[in-house]
């Protein structure tokens, strides 16, 4: 098997595992359901991802590694913030990606909630906010126009609780709300996004 061959194998491994561990939950999902439907040999899968518990910590890797890539790049995007609607971009971004990684998020809520769970992704993402290498986000921000607080860990509480949270449960519950509460995915947005800014934007503002 040429490279090529071998890198659109894995990825198809992956994008099959995360849709299989979403639908039943990790502990229920088989590696031979993965080879199934991923149509592949399952002894292919145990060369390219020793065990279920290894892809679990690959897909884990690159979702960590997909938000610090979406922070950067909305970053660099984003005019100041506190202008005018200015700052609806961003939101608009943190929308599209955790809608993007839903499935993702959602076995990474399930396993981060587990007693015994080592594997605590929610925390890795929460740790990017005052992750040394996103400071230089961070003080990007605060030339567009964002107020961060000087102290790192309560810098961390507002972002992962006021910030972080309610973007990961918009995209556990979108669907269950919108049926529910019968709004449309445009009213739900956009009132989220009023809420968003009468609470977690306006922690940011200037002092």
């Amino acid at each position: 098997m040429n490279k090529r061959d071998a890198t659109e194998t894995k990825a198809r491994i992956l994008s099959t595992s995360e849709k299989i561990f979403s639908e039943v939950g990790f502990d229920k999902a088989r590696v031979d359901d993965v080879a199934n439907e991923a149509g592949v040999n399952k002894a292919l899968i145990d060369y390219y991802l020793k065990s279920k518990d290894e892809i679990l910590e690959t897909l884990f890797s690159g979702l960590v590694e997909d938000a610090r890539r979406m922070l950067v790049k909305s970053m660099e995007k984003t005019p100041d913030v506190i202008n005018g609607d200015n700052y609806k971009a961003l939101f608009d971004a943190y929308i599209h990606f955790v809608m993007e990684k839903r499935k993702i998020l959602k076995v990474a809520i399930a396993e981060s909630v587990k007693t015994s769970s080592g594997l605590s992704v929610v925390m890795e993402l929460g740790n990017l906010i005052i992750n040394a290498e996103i400071d230089s986000i961070r003080k990007a921000y605060e030339l567009k126009g964002l107020y961060f607080p000087e102290d790192k860990k309560e810098m961390l509480v507002m972002e992962f609780f006021t910030g972080l949270m309610p973007f990961l449960c918009f995209a556990l519950f979108k669907d269950q709300w919108e049926s529910y509460y019968h709004m449309s995915e445009k009213e739900l947005c956009e009132n989220f996004y009023q809420a968003f800014k009468k609470t977690h934007l306006a922690a940011h503002l200037p002092r």
